[in-house]
């Protein structure tokens, strides 16, 4: 079975102030992967919606439609 989540992604600076906004489609089944695949993303400086070389230590994760769906934050500690 392919799965298809649409993912939600808000970006916010070192100390929380909102900076922009992406999404993109992950075939990844469980939200911990969705969260590793965001992770890695991060430390690749590849993030949907953002130029590439952009990079954001706080992400606000949503998957709407993903049946254990609640929100997450990915956090890069060592920007911050």
């Amino acid at each position: 079975m392919e799965y298809k989540y649409y993912v939600k992604l808000t970006y916010f600076r070192e100390f929380g102030k909102y900076y922009s906004s992406g999404s993109y489609v992950s075939s990844k089944e469980h939200l911990f992967e969705i969260w590793k695949e965001i992770a890695t993303m991060q430390k690749e400086k590849k993030l949907p919606g953002l130029i590439e070389g952009a990079t954001f230590p706080i992400i606000w994760v949503k998957v709407p439609m993903h049946p254990h769906r609640h929100p997450h934050l990915v956090i890069d500690m060592s920007v911050i």
